[in-house]
């Protein structure tokens, strides 16, 4: 996601459903932008599947397709998912220790993340 896509999310997520000219307002505060420009990012954000719209009169109303922290854990999880799949124990080790490094108590959520994990895969088979 580009900056401006993400300031226009900002937005959207801070103010619930918009219209582009609410979007607009909130980032003017911010800088200077078109307001075209806020509509084809946001037209364009709405073809990516990130805000849903709906017509309201003569303009469209645009909401998040997910909030925030769903949105967070989606790319964290794409990531994660495209780190791991070439992953060795180097890489593996390297993220846990920048984990220990920043905070004891991520890397004890870390651990029972993958706990819950471990039991969740040996009940399923």
């Amino acid at each position: 996601m580009g900056d401006l896509e993400a300031e226009i999310m900002e937005c959207v997520w801070e103010l619930g459903p918009v219209s582009v000219r609410d979007v607009h307002r909130c980032l003017e505060e911010r800088r200077e932008i078109a307001y075209t420009t806020v509509m084809t990012v946001m037209s364009r954000l709405a073809s990516k599947g990130l805000l849903v719209s709906r017509p309201q009169g003569r303009a469209y109303i645009y909401e998040a397709a997910a909030d925030r922290e769903a949105y967070c854990a989606g790319v964290v999880r794409d990531f994660m998912s495209e780190m791991l799949a070439d992953a060795d124990k180097a890489v593996l080790s390297q993220f846990v220790e920048s984990v220990t490094e920043h905070d004891r108590t991520q890397l004890d959520m870390l651990a029972q993340i993958i706990e819950e994990k471990r039991r969740e895969t040996s009940s399923s088979r």
